[in-house]
């Protein structure tokens, strides 16, 4: 049984080592954002014994057996919402499955306990030992997938939707983003991966975060006025992720939102790539899907999409008015028979 305790500055060598084993197309993303897996001290300390709402950092531990690293975890919560945790890295010695096995329980037991109901890992679809090791050994299940489009060519085209029904994000709008994104989730994962209105907020000192976010509404003069809600992130100022989320009557605008989002990304950077992500477990993926089919667009990437969730026992009435003792040895006398 391998001994868990938090990462410290003395595994970063002996981590990065455990990289270096991996392909060389796996390993550079693993390198990628290592340093944020490390808190250093006394940081770690006081993000340590802070309640779950108010940790703001990712949490990693490593396993040990006989003073040898044999594995790493990390995780965090999701912006906003401090029930919803999401493991961002895992990295194993070879042949150490059960280790990783010991890392995801003892990270689902102590989050759980503290308050997270909800566990989430995107695994590359052809990781098939890592979708095992989740799904039978640790008792996640499958849930949908994610796929990453690439525009082959930036192309800006001449909109015929009127831009003014385009305007920024503001925080009054969260609730009603909230609502129309949860609406567009299936309802079989609705219940895994339902959104907060929190975790659209604005955050304070977000620009010191190495992610940015550019947000905007889709917004028709009715009773209920917000019809669509898209972000631009880039973490490198070259390469852009835009997750598009539209109600059905205006998934015809795709390519409207698209060229909009062009036209907003050229006002800042002249050379760039940008990516799509369509998320399987909307109503609307398959539309999208046949849209970025059909248009030059290519999948580069598929995640599967793992939940697991920390269900609390629902109480249920005493069937017994008296205590059935089941084990007991403490005394001399013969056990009670039942």
């Amino acid at each position: 049984m391998a001994k868990i305790r938090t990462l410290a500055f003395r595994d970063l060598q002996k981590v990065k080592k455990m990289i270096s084993m991996l392909p060389a197309a796996e390993n550079e993303n693993f390198y990628f954002g290592l340093g944020e897996a490390y808190i250093p001290f006394p940081l770690n300390f006081l993000h340590s014994v802070l309640p779950l709402k108010f940790k703001f950092c990712n949490e990693s531990y490593v396993a040990t057996d006989k003073n040898e690293l044999t594995g790493m975890i990390s995780l965090n919560a999701l912006p906003g919402n401090h029930c919803s945790w999401r493991i961002n890295k895992l990295i194993l010695k070879e042949n150490a499955y059960d280790v990783g096995r010991q890392l995801v329980d003892y990270v689902v037991s102590r989050y759980g306990a503290a308050g997270a109901n909800t566990f989430t890992v995107r695994v590359d679809d052809h990781q098939e030992e890592t979708i095992e090791l989740f799904s039978k050994g640790c008792g996640f299940r499958v849930c949908s997938s994610e796929q990453l489009w690439r525009m082959k060519e930036i192309n800006l085209q001449q909109p015929y939707f009127d831009k003014s029904f385009f305007r920024p994000f503001k925080n009054t709008d969260a609730q009603a983003v909230a609502i129309l994104c949860n609406e567009l989730i299936s309802p079989y994962f609705r219940y895994s991966l339902e959104k907060k209105k929190q975790e659209f907020y604005d955050l304070m000192f977000s620009g010191l975060s190495k992610n940015t976010y550019f947000k905007y509404v889709l917004e028709d003069n009715s009773k209920n006025p917000i019809k669509g809600y898209f972000s631009i992130q880039t973490d490198d100022n070259k390469n852009f992720i835009l997750d598009i989320n539209l109600i059905q009557p205006y998934i015809e605008h795709y390519p409207d939102v698209i060229n909009f989002c062009i036209g907003q990304i050229l006002m800042r950077k002249k050379d760039f790539n940008l990516y799509i992500l369509n998320k399987k477990y909307q109503s609307t993926s398959s539309k999208t899907e046949d849209y970025l089919t059909s248009n030059g667009f290519e999948c580069i990437n598929h995640r599967i999409v793992m939940v697991k969730d920390f269900y609390k026992r629902i109480q249920e009435p005493e069937r017994f008015g008296k205590p059935a003792i089941v084990f007991n040895d403490i005394g001399r006398k013969p056990a009670f028979k039942i």
